[in-house]
């Protein structure tokens, strides 16, 4: 009987996000169908990876300054960890973390590369900001090393097809691991309605945006999950206002279940958010900027309502539309739930990732 693949994750990010979430539900997803390893930096990502019966490699997080050695460091474990424990498939993450597709191709591994996002190296300037623009274009050109490319939207499809042939990729989006039963949620007319909102603390996320749109609207409270460099300023600017800043939660459901209204504001780019399809999967009427993802995980806006990205008025215009209008938030509650259940179902990813590696 064969033996099914070694498939050994890679995420070399210094905080928990987005992608360490994706590495989290992935792993899940595939213990039951094969062996899988994880070369990793951040201690509570390894210990969620090890709850899942992953067998995980983890390297020292380092200081900043630092940050080149974590990668050396990485390129000498990988091949390690791929002779010694028989790894056929490895999994790439990241911008500066393409650069472990070369090993992993020299030792004869399906070397895959997950694009959680555009390339991002036409934001920067290498004269400007080397320490951001560097990694954006080693994965713009590391990527046509990856024997299959995954798009986690088809957002990023559209940009990743301008490099890599379209079939050496293809587009496996974002999933939720656990799509809770749909419960019908009670739309009160008071004007206290409490609003959610999960990400990064960064400038690019937008959520200055929301607070800006709030001061208008009395008997609003906002609640804040997540952390970042931009922290101290939203504090600041939200000084005066029923804001609540809760720091890094793992646990979500709580707090998609008591909200009544989840808000999105991010500049961009984004690949697929999870929070977003998570807020979705929980029935929570939804607030997104009209990013193309955005749009694409609404189906244009049909299964949650946007607003002109970058505009705090427009913000303010939709947010309170939502907040009076009972029957309207009822339907987008409605619409969200049925959007992720047919398109981000973990039954679905998991055929797609099958295929992908070869099980």
């Amino acid at each position: 009987m064969t033996q099914p693949k070694k498939i050994l994750l890679v995420d070399l990010g210094s905080s928990m996000g987005g992608v360490e979430a994706y590495i989290e539900n992935l792993s899940e997803m595939l213990r039951e169908h094969t062996t899988v390893l994880c070369l990793c930096v951040l201690p509570e990502l390894a210990r969620r990876l090890r709850n899942n019966g992953v067998k995980v490699f983890l390297i020292p997080l380092f200081v900043p300054w630092l940050k080149g050695l974590r990668f050396l460091i990485a390129l000498f474990a990988l091949s390690i960890i791929i002779l010694r424990e028989g790894v056929e498939v490895i999994l790439v993450n990241g911008f500066l973390e393409a650069v472990l597709l070369v090993p992993a191709r020299l030792l004869n591994c399906d070397a895959i590369y997950t694009r959680h996002g555009p390339f991002e190296d036409d934001l920067y300037k290498w004269y400007r900001n080397p320490s951001r623009y560097f990694p954006r274009l080693i994965s713009r050109v590391c990527v046509q090393l990856a024997s299959h490319v995954i798009c986690v939207s088809e957002a990023t499809g559209q940009v990743v097809r301008n490099v890599v042939p379209a079939e050496r990729m293809s587009v496996i989006p974002n999933w939720v691991s656990r799509i809770p039963p749909y419960r019908r949620r009670e739309m009160s007319s008071s004007p206290d309605v409490r609003l959610l909102y999960v990400g990064r603390l960064e400038r690019y996320k937008g959520l200055h945006l929301l607070l800006t749109a709030m001061r208008s609207l009395p008997g609003v409270k906002l609640t804040v999950l997540g952390d970042g460099s931009y922290r101290q300023e939203l504090e600041q600017l939200s000084v005066g206002m029923n804001v609540l800043f809760e720091g890094f939660r793992s646990n979500l459901d709580k707090y998609y279940r008591e909200a009544d209204i989840f808000v999105m504001p991010s500049l961009g780019p984004e690949g697929l958010p999870m929070v977003s399809i998570e807020a979705m999967a929980h029935g929570l009427p939804c607030l997104f900027s009209d990013l193309e993802v955005h749009r694409e995980i609404t189906s244009s806006g049909t299964a949650g309502m946007l607003f002109g990205c970058g505009n705090a008025e427009d913000l303010r215009r939709k947010l309170s539309t939502l907040i009076e209008d009972l029957p309207l938030r009822s339907a987008y509650s409605h619409a969200a739930y049925r959007r992720v259940e047919q398109a981000y179902n973990p039954e679905t990813a998991l055929k797609s990732y099958l295929w992908a590696f070869g099980l």
